[in-house]
């Protein structure tokens, strides 16, 4: 495939999984990494299709900073296909009996899979937690969709509420709808909060205000689909190198260049 055809068909990969979308994109741009302007342009406009999609921007960002861009693509693509945190999930929720997740998390129906011994809890957030519940479903692990009015049940009742970050800053986490109230009921509960910090979700403050604000900066944020969730609330996380942090760890993951030539939109 021609590498400006593969970045469109990258560009309009809508709805698929955010870690596929990224490993895309990265061969994409490797296909034109020789030529600065049009990867500037091609990130721009992969930035502006794939508004919530971390990794992708931390595989733009690379492909435009770096003096080595086809090295360094690459190499995190590899480290986005290697992640190791669903195997850090898996070690971590031995003793565990019921979850409560919300969404879809890619890592984490991956770690429930492997382990098929945990309940998992699933509240829907724009439809994506009926896609957890048909994963995990074929799978045989045992799950139920959890309506709205049981939220707060369901956190309390379960041993520990997992979220998946869309996007980490410095101080809070872009989140699927719904993970704020989530996370603040189990911590109110004190009962365990986790995030599911995956390859290539932490930002720069730039980049990350910038992602909030595009999803959020509306009349109505209510509406928008997307929570922030602040550090706090959260008592452990589990990323690639990450086996249990704390919340602390969140700010100190490694963020992508501050790559802000992605936010001025292109001309074509």
């Amino acid at each position: 495939m021609h590498p400006i055809e593969h970045l469109r068909y990258v560009a309009r990969a809508h709805g698929a999984d955010p870690v596929e979308v990224a490993m895309g994109a990265a061969d994409a741009l490797a296909g034109i990494s020789r030529d600065p302007a049009a990867a500037l342009v091609a990130a721009r406009r992969l930035v502006e299709h794939h508004p919530t999609n971390a990794p992708l921007w931390s595989v733009c960002a690379h492909a435009v900073t770096s003096m080595d861009p086809y090295h360094d693509v690459d190499d995190l693509a590899r480290r986005i296909a290697n992640d190791s945190t669903a195997t850090h999930l898996v070690d971590a929720l031995d003793g565990a009996s019921t979850i409560c997740m919300i969404g879809w998390s890619g890592h984490l129906v991956d770690a429930l899979a492997r382990r098929g011994d945990i309940h998992a809890l699933v509240v829907d957030s724009l439809g994506d937690g009926q896609d957890a519940l048909r994963y995990l479903s074929r799978r045989e692990v045992s799950c139920e969709l959890v309506a709205p009015e049981g939220l707060a049940s369901a956190a309390e009742c379960a041993d520990a509420t997992i979220l998946s970050a869309l996007a980490v800053g410095n101080d809070s986490v872009l989140c699927a709808g719904g993970s704020l109230a989530l996370a603040a009921v189990a911590y109110c509960v004190e009962q365990p909060v986790w995030m599911v910090a995956s390859e290539g979700t932490r930002l720069p403050l730039g980049l990350f205000t910038a992602m909030v604000a595009g999803v959020r900066d509306r009349p109505d944020p209510w509406a928008s689909g997307f929570d922030v969730v602040p550090h706090a609330l959260v008592s452990s996380v589990f990323g690639p190198t990450i086996t249990s942090g704390t919340a602390d760890t969140l700010a100190r993951m490694n963020a992508c260049p501050a790559a802000d030539e992605l936010l001025r939109r292109s001309v074509v």
